[in-house]
């Protein structure tokens, strides 16, 4: 159908790339990303650099204040319910004989 329409297709000048399979014999280099790593002439930090670097502590920073933040919520919250279990078993002792139908349980 491309044919009659005029349009033709290009054709490749050289071949596609072979495509290698990976199988248990190939050894496989692991450092090869540190091998990436350059030891040049350090480099000066830009201002965008140093913004990052600010963000990246405000989020730290932001986490480790969420983080207290739940921990002493979860504190008061176990306090207040041993507080509520002591003064109902202190109301229930000092009831003595109340039937059972008065006693609540949480």
């Amino acid at each position: 159908m491309a044919d009659d329409k005029g349009i033709a297709l290009a054709r490749r000048s050289r071949s596609a790339p072979k495509v290698m399979r990976i199988s248990p014999t190939n050894k496989v280099n692991v450092a090869l990303p540190l091998s990436m790593i350059r030891a040049d002439e350090p480099v000066k930090m830009r201002v965008g650099d140093w913004i990052s670097v600010a963000g990246l502590v405000i989020t730290v920073i932001g986490f480790g204040v969420a983080i207290r933040q739940l921990s002493r919520i979860a504190d008061a919250l176990e306090a207040d319910q041993a507080s509520h279990r002591a003064s109902r078993e202190e109301r229930e002792s000092l009831a003595g004989g109340s039937s059972s139908a008065d006693v609540r349980t949480s």
